[in-house]
């Protein structure tokens, strides 16, 4: 019976003094293993950081982990997914590799020109913006004139080059586009962390004898005064001062713009205005 009121008691106070080593965690070693240039007898070359590179196996170009990086893991890699070629020389795989890397240096060069292509493409919609051409004009006048410059000053080659910007009326199209909705949306920011600005609206026609509205926003950046055009909207029904307004309302709604931050409104004084 005292065994159960009393519970085991202890044999010795060493064992009540000894620390319980269980419950103390042991913290792992991270070691980093290293690629050694005899693992492409395995079919593996290495990836990723230097300081802790990442296998990666030549035929299929998968990666494994740092942990893999032994002789043992790469073969077992070697003859369970690739046993066709587990008894392949050591040249063959020597051979895989240089193709890899240049079929990687190749799509580097293909990426890193088509990225200079896409910005001189911008470059190019912008100027026929701001001219105000016809998007067709790039494609008869500007990038023929632009070959053949290229052709006398510099020989035929660079032709090819300046050959892979595109320039069709869609794409001008499209970048002039891409780069009004980026302006609107700095604007909108600008306009957002200004708090307060004055809006000035004024409805016309134009040459299709369509009624637009156009609004332009006055507000302080950086302790100076800005002014930008805000938007330009087709006012499908009537230009009464309803439906100015509830073109102008739907604009701030979308845009998160808010009426209690414009501090005045500036019209024309014509009769369909001063109804605002």
């Amino acid at each position: 019976m005292d065994k159960f009121l009393f519970g085991k008691q202890s044999t010795s106070p060493a064992e009540d003094d000894e620390p319980c080593t269980s419950s103390i965690a042991k913290k792992r070693k991270i070691v980093n293993r290293k690629y050694s240039e005899d693992y492409i007898r395995y079919g593996f070359y290495w990836c990723g950081d230097e300081a802790a590179p990442k296998p990666l196996c030549v035929i299929c170009n998968e990666q494994l982990t740092n942990d893999s990086m032994v002789p043992s893991k790469l073969n077992r890699h070697l003859t369970s997914k690739h046993p066709n070629c587990a008894k392949k020389d050591i040249s063959y795989f020597q051979r895989l590799l240089a193709q890899n890397l240049k079929q990687k240096k190749f799509m580097m060069s293909t990426v890193s020109v088509s990225d200079k292509a896409l910005e001189a493409s911008y470059y190019i919609a912008k100027l026929i913006a701001r001219e105000k051409k016809p998007h067709t004009i790039e494609e008869k006048l500007i990038k023929p004139a632009c070959m053949e410059i290229v052709r006398v000053m510099l020989g035929p080659k660079e032709v090819q080059e300046v050959s892979k910007v595109s320039l069709s009326a869609e794409t001008i199209k499209r970048r002039i586009g891409d780069m009004s909705t980026d302006v609107l949306n700095t604007l909108i920011l600008k306009l957002i962390a200004a708090n307060n600005f004055a809006l000035q609206i004024d409805e016309s026609t134009d040459i299709k004898n369509q009624a637009q509205l156009i609004a332009i926003v006055r507000f302080v950046n950086e302790d100076c005064i800005k002014q930008h055009f805000l938007f330009c909207k087709k006012l499908s029904e009537r230009t009464t001062g309803e439906d100015i307004f509830r073109v102008t309302d739907d604009f701030f709604k979308i845009h998160n713009l808010q009426w209690s931050n414009c501090m005045s409104i500036c019209a024309d004084g014509a009769a369909a205005m001063t109804v605002l």
